[in-house]
């Protein structure tokens, strides 16, 4: 008797609008990769019906990860001598709000900033002074808890150097907090120079002989700016390599920390990036066309944005380094006026001041503008997202 054959039929088959949702839910880098799948999958960012359900599920995961979290609104005010105050906030509408008292180290009367938009493990960095002359102010207000920072000391010159940080992270492989920032010597230093030929001179090619005494000299400061990293754990600053940048313009753009990275908005059209447990930078040059506008680029928590004229451009990052993988998430406008963000709230909400001076915030959700009223004068404000932990950062140190 012939052996019995059995065909498989294959039953599985999914359709396209379940497969779209499915899709919608996922992170943008897995997204990326499928859609070189099918041809309907690589048109996925081009489908309004699919950029809204991405749109949509986006904001509700960012939402879940905002719970317990309050807002941090810094302002300045006409009070003397406290002309800075920290309120903090249980909603996006800055209502009742409880107001911080500085860590002792810190000297009420003076601009106090608070580096970043949001707290890193319930702990803030805390800066003040000039450029040449700052303290640094690790910070709890959960627990009260602070730690100063020491400045680093450069053996050989004999000289502390006290400049302001530029990024603040947690190091989750050896639980260790840290610092990075841009050492420069005081304008006034008279440090350790040579004198060596001109990088053109001939003289780098032939012997040093009789005629060493006609070198077009150059003098090289041996006390050029470098970048170094603070580690609480060991209390201490060390130099540390860095991709090949100018230090003539840095911006101050507030840095954004996400997932042991943090981001900064760099000198170039590009964003930099420094991964805190290896401790190397890279760079993910911006999405900009010709009519962006990067003088209002701003970093938000979950995804950066710019406005060209009356429209805003919210942009997704898929993955560090590569240009293409940026996606426009949201095109806001026309907007009924110039909106400058200056902060991300708790849920889907960015906070703007418009051309008139007035404060609002805008709902990513709903795309509504509501106006909010606080005390304080829009030049000083800024808005830090802050996670409470009862937890003290200076027990992980030595």
């Amino acid at each position: 008797m012939a052996a019995a054959t059995h065909k498989l039929v294959s039953t599985a088959y999914i359709s396209n609008d379940l497969a779209f949702s499915i899709l919608s839910k996922l992170p943008l880098k897995s997204l990326k990769r499928f859609t070189c799948v099918k041809k309907s999958f690589s048109l996925l960012f081009e489908s309004p019906d699919f950029m809204s359900m991405f749109r949509t599920n986006f904001i509700s995961k960012h939402d879940e990860n905002n719970e317990n979290t309050l807002l941090i609104l810094k302002e300045r005010t006409q009070m003397i001598p406290f002309p800075y105050t920290f309120c903090t906030f249980a909603g996006d509408k800055l209502e009742d709000g409880e107001r911080l008292d500085f860590p002792p180290p810190l000297i009420k009367g003076i601009q106090i900033e608070i580096l970043g938009c949001a707290s890193v493990n319930g702990t803030l960095c805390l800066y003040q002074g000039n450029y040449g002359n700052t303290k640094i102010v690790l910070w709890n207000p959960a627990t009260t808890e602070f730690k100063v920072v020491p400045p680093s000391f450069q053996m050989y010159d004999n000289i502390e150097l006290k400049t302001r940080p530029k990024a603040f992270g947690y190091d989750r492989v050896r639980y260790d907090y840290k610092l990075i920032r841009i050492a420069f010597y005081p304008s006034n230093f008279k440090g350790n120079w040579v004198e060596v030929p001109d990088k053109d001179s001939y003289l780098w090619d032939v012997d040093y002989d009789e005629y060493h005494t006609v070198w077009d000299r150059l003098v090289v400061e041996m006390n050029d700016p470098f970048w170094e990293i603070y580690s609480l754990k060991s209390n201490s600053w060390r130099k540390i390599n860095a991709i090949e940048m100018s230090f003539n313009y840095w911006p101050d753009g507030h840095p954004v920390n996400l997932n042991e990275f943090c981001h900064m908005l760099g000198p170039s059209d590009d964003i930099v990036s420094f991964d805190f447990i290896n401790e190397i930078f890279s760079t993910t040059p911006l999405p900009l066309d010709g009519s962006s506008n990067k003088s209002s680029f701003a970093l938000g928590f979950s995804f950066p944005c710019f406005y060209v004229s009356c429209f805003y451009d919210i942009w997704i990052l898929g993955e560090l380094g590569v240009k293409e993988s940026w996606i426009k998430l949201f095109v806001v406008g026309p907007a009924p006026c110039i909106m400058r963000p200056f902060g991300v709230g708790v849920k889907s909400f960015v906070f703007i001041i418009k051309d008139d001076e007035e404060i609002g915030w805008y709902d990513l959700s709903t795309q509504r503008i509501e106006e909010i009223k606080i005390k304080g004068e829009s030049a000083g404000l800024k808005i830090i997202v802050y996670k409470e932990n009862l937890l003290s950062f200076e027990g992980i140190s030595i």
